[in-house]
């Protein structure tokens, strides 16, 4: 999958609520992306990107 299909299946189109003249792929859930990221880089061999994600408990 490349990552433009992985970012179009796992986002929605949508505009931010402070600036609606913008649209952004914006996920829903993060915790669903997360666990579909590591899946996707677990088949390529490659270890999650702690720095993509916000920690909720830092």
């Amino acid at each position: 999958m490349t990552p433009r299909d992985f970012i179009r299946r796992n986002t929605a189109l949508l505009a931010p609520p402070l600036v609606p003249e913008l649209r952004l792929h914006l996920a829903s859930e993060v915790m669903p992306l997360w666990q579909r990221t590591e899946e996707e880089l677990a088949r390529m061999g490659l270890p999650p990107p702690y720095w993509a994600f916000a920690w909720a408990g830092g």
